[in-house]
């Protein structure tokens, strides 16, 4: 499968003290920046590809050693062409981020215990011969409402599974050891 990659934005510059590359680039519906920066001293100088989180903030996918590039590159110069000499790594870089992003992501695994208490959850509410399918437009469904889905394993063992509480409650806060305070009101709707 190939991922495209379409480029955005491009922006590169040098001084006496330093050289950068920086590309902006949107991958399978995500924008994805990529900065090289080549200073002086090799502590002041790095790379990194950031993909551009929901919260409108950067978040680190990649880097590149500096021991990798830094040395095989020429000191900072006005006259430094920056793109010439960092856009192989900017795009060695955006590569890497784009096969993290198309990977799938990891499936969360059950512990045998919260897998045996969603059996009893099944059971305790369906029967204990219970079958149960849902649906991609119910999980829709009740992912947009109500609260977020929150399990917790007490000490004793006992496990609770709730969607009745929002996330800054006592009770969500404490993982189930303080009492809820009575603040988590959602609209009680019925599926059409």
């Amino acid at each position: 499968m190939t991922t495209v990659i379409t480029e955005c934005v491009d922006d590169a510059g040098a001084t006496p003290d330093r050289y950068y590359y920086t590309s902006v680039v949107e991958v399978a519906g995500r924008t994805i920046r990529v900065r090289v920066e080549r200073c002086v001293y090799l502590n002041g100088s790095g790379a990194v590809a950031e993909v551009r989180t929901d919260q409108a903030e950067w978040s680190s996918l990649a880097a590149d050693a500096l021991n990798n590039w830094w040395h095989d590159t020429p000191p900072p110069s006005p006259d430094v062409d920056a793109a010439a000499i960092l856009r192989p790594l900017t795009e060695q870089l955006l590569h890497r981020a784009a096969k993290i992003l198309a990977a799938p992501p990891p499936m969360p695994t059950l512990s045998p215990h919260l897998f045996r208490a969603v059996s009893a959850l099944l059971a305790t509410s369906s029967g204990f011969n219970a079958e149960c399918r849902i649906d991609p437009d119910d999980i829709a469904w009740a992912t947009n409402h109500g609260g977020a889905l929150h399990i917790f394993e007490h000490p004793d063992g006992s496990v609770t599974f709730t969607k009745a509480h929002r996330d800054e409650c006592p009770f969500v806060a404490s993982k189930g050891a303080q009492d809820c305070d009575d603040e988590c009101y959602f609209d009680l709707l019925h599926r059409p």
